[in-house]
């Protein structure tokens, strides 16, 4: 069976990078940032991240080119059917075809809810984002931000839902 080996993988088209795990860590930060989907190629053994989102899935070198065409089948096919918010680096807020800007303190607190898209964030880890932006921050500051980002969210098709005494989703409101 033909097998792609650790340096036979580099690119898949456009849409899907390559990255290798764990020596580009820094560049799979940088894809993760912008929203790009990524196959990472797990080398030497290495311990695989659990991957945070449908924009990125992994595979074990070597591995069969069958298994490798399937899993970048696999992520084209997820990122085509989920519409999934992207917050670029310069401030604006990307869904559906639809963009609003945020603040820096509103991108700040608002990564990490659309890097786990309908997943929970811990309402502690953003009063921690808060407090290191502007020093100690309390729960009624945070409670202002979210309040904001809801407002502006909604105009592109989001919502932050609160799970109460937890944190917040963020999530599609159609």
């Amino acid at each position: 069976m033909p097998q792609y080996s650790q340096g036979e993988i580099s690119s898949t088209g456009d849409d899907v990078r390559v990255v290798r795990w764990p020596v580009e860590v820094t560049e799979l930060e940088q894809l993760r940032r912008r929203g790009i989907l990524r196959l990472l190629v797990i080398e030497n053994g290495a311990t695989p991240p659990v991957p945070t989102d449908s924009r990125e899935d992994w595979v074990r070198a070597p591995v069969s080119r069958a298994d490798f065409a399937a899993r970048v089948a696999a992520l084209r096919a997820k990122a085509g059917t989920q519409r999934i918010p992207v917050l670029d680096q310069d401030g604006l807020l990307h869904y559906d075809s639809q963009v609003v800007p945020m603040s820096p303190t509103e991108m700040e607190l608002l990564q990490p809810l659309v890097d786990r898209f309908g997943g929970l964030v811990a309402r502690h880890e953003l009063i921690t984002l808060l407090s290191a932006r502007r020093g100690r921050a309390s729960q009624n500051a945070l409670d202002l931000h979210i309040m904001r980002i809801r407002r502006k969210v909604v105009s592109v098709g989001l919502r932050i839902r609160t799970a109460s005494g937890r944190g917040y989703l963020l999530e599609s409101s159609g």
